[in-house]
């Protein structure tokens, strides 16, 4: 085969390139890999420092059983370890706070074994109804809520607020929307998931390592990996795809898989004069996920012992009213907060009697809003007030802002995007039927991740996508 010559070229080695990648060249492809960074993960990157291993930010693998992770790892004949996330007994897990009071108490909501006890009567039975109803549902129930946003699904229910709330949170944190626009379907198929697959997971050794091991598959499978090559632009020629430009030199493909996100691959990468003018509304009217913002606490001491917590109360979630106002510049009182502790899964993640904990909370997705640091200080301010601990044990800290993210992972072409924490949002309008196709009109180019071909949370969501999304292109290959 001729020199810089492939069958397919992956554009970004996040979950959903490297998946994909390492799909395509184990089932006999001559596949290049090409990745900005000095590492595979994309968003759940793993990184060294000061001893300590962790992501950059918290990262969610949901479900934990029968996952596309396990289908993956099976077909690439590789082993990865998992550790299932569970929320502790005391102090870990979901913590909540009703409006009226000041103290925080344990709710997780997975029926039937871990409702608080607070919960009872008529409320448990409203509440028993919603989830019974989500985990009987079949994909032609999903399909008749991708028009139906979560808010509008749970009030048919009548559940209790502590009960409303939770769910808002677990919009937030999962699809990292409000619960108002984020799409009934998706969430009712995720939550059908989270009840009967065992809730989250977390790999050894820390999320990104899964895709780093992926990647080791396909090296030895004979697929090239050139890292810290970034692709400055897709060739398109007679709309077909011919290769791709980066800052090491030029490779050809008639296949081009991007992962670097379907406004970015299509709007900056391509170019909007090889897109009719229909196509390049719809790619500017789609709309991300908000972001996450916060900081990296290296610790001298274990002050977080458990591996998640989750510290909300009913003022904290985010609707689109409160999500308005945050745009506006108004700063919550009450911010959500999501603290993550790698080595509460992991303990060879932090030296011993040490931890890095990541903390995050809901922010808008624009790169460029300037009062983030503003934020990120009444963030600390609030976490002191949970645990006061944290200020005496902090050896470092470490902001990360969506600028960060967007420098990071995905370039910001459209106003006020690129920020984002997962991609293109989980809302209603965008999922299931109306999900964008992982092919676009020029020939020969694809999109993989988040933004087209699979569905749920997170990293799995991307995994999922490349499942679905590296069969097109191997029969698209083979009929061409």
């Amino acid at each position: 085969m001729a020199r810089n010559k492939y069958d397919v070229i992956v554009v970004g080695g996040g979950p959903g390139g490297t998946t994909c990648a390492a799909l395509l060249q184990k089932r006999g492809l001559k596949v290049l890999l090409l990745e900005k960074n000095d590492r595979v993960g994309g968003k759940c990157m793993v990184v060294n420092k000061m001893g300590f291993t962790y992501e950059l930010w918290p990262v969610l693998a949901t479900p934990m059983m029968n996952t596309k992770f396990h289908e993956v790892m099976q077909e690439l004949g590789v082993e990865a370890q998992m550790s299932q996330m569970v929320p502790a007994a005391a102090g870990g897990g979901f913590l909540y706070r009703p409006a009226k009071s000041k103290k925080h108490e344990l709710h997780l909501l997975v029926p039937p074994i871990m409702y608080p006890d607070s919960l009872t009567g008529e409320g448990r039975e409203n509440t028993d109804k919603l989830f019974n109803d989500m985990v009987a549902m079949e994909q032609a129930d999903f399909d008749a809520l991708d028009d139906v946003n979560f808010h509008d699904f749970i009030m048919r229910y009548n559940v209790p607020q502590s009960v409303y709330s939770y769910m808002a949170v677990m919009c937030n944190i999962l699809f990292v929307e409000p619960i108002d626009i984020t799409s009934a379907s998706e969430m009712a198929k995720t939550m059908k998931d989270f009840v009967t697959k065992l809730g989250s997971a977390y790999f050894l050794g820390g999320q990104g390592n899964l895709y780093q091991t992926f990647a080791k598959a396909f090296k030895r499978d004979g697929g090239d990996l050139r890292l810290n090559t970034r692709v400055e632009r897709i060739i398109v020629e007679n709309g077909q795809a011919k290769g791709v430009i980066t800052n090491k030199g030029t490779f050809y493909s008639p296949i081009v898989v991007s992962n670097a996100g379907i406004q970015p691959t299509a709007l900056k990468l391509v170019g909007e004069e090889y897109f009719d003018k229909g196509y390049v509304n719809r790619m500017k009217e789609l709309v991300p996920s908000l972001a996450l913002i916060g900081s990296r606490y290296f610790l001298d001491k274990v002050v977080f012992p458990d591996c998640a917590y989750i510290i909300y109360s009913d003022n904290s979630w985010w609707n689109m009213e409160r999500y308005m106002k945050a745009k506006a510049g108004e700063m919550p009182d009450d911010m959500l907060a999501i603290i993550f502790n790698p080595s509460g899964f992991d303990p060879s993640l932090a030296p011993e009697g040490k931890q890095c904990v990541q903390t995050a909370t809901l922010f808008p997705a624009d790169p460029k809003i300037r009062n983030q640091k503003a934020w990120i200080d009444e963030f600390e301010r609030q976490l002191m007030k949970f645990q006061p601990e944290l200020k005496k044990h902090i050896i470092r800290r470490e902001d990360y802002t969506t600028a960060d993210v967007s420098r990071l992972t995905r370039d910001g072409v459209v106003p006020g995007q690129g920020g984002e924490c997962i991609g293109l949002g989980q809302i209603v309008g965008q999922c299931g039927q109306h999900k964008p196709s992982p092919k676009s009109p020029i020939q020969g180019l694809f999109y993989v991740g988040v933004d087209a071909g699979g569905y749920g949370v997170g990293i799995h969501h991307a995994t999922d996508s490349a499942t679905k999304v590296a069969p097109e292109v191997l029969r698209y290959f083979q009929t061409h």
